[in-house]
């Protein structure tokens, strides 16, 4: 199953901003989008 988001304004600045936090912690690859995704909401207060 695949699922499609789209996030705008401040959520699609957060989720670069998770991105490059998870890119400076574990270099060598690029996250994916899903576990950007995965970390945004484990930091969500929902």
């Amino acid at each position: 199953m695949m699922t499609q988001i789209t996030l705008r304004g401040d959520d699609s600045e957060t989720f670069e901003k998770v991105r490059e936090r998870i890119d400076r912690e574990l270099p060598g690859s690029e996250p994916s989008n899903a576990e950007v995704v995965r970390v945004l909401m484990d930091e969500s207060p929902f």
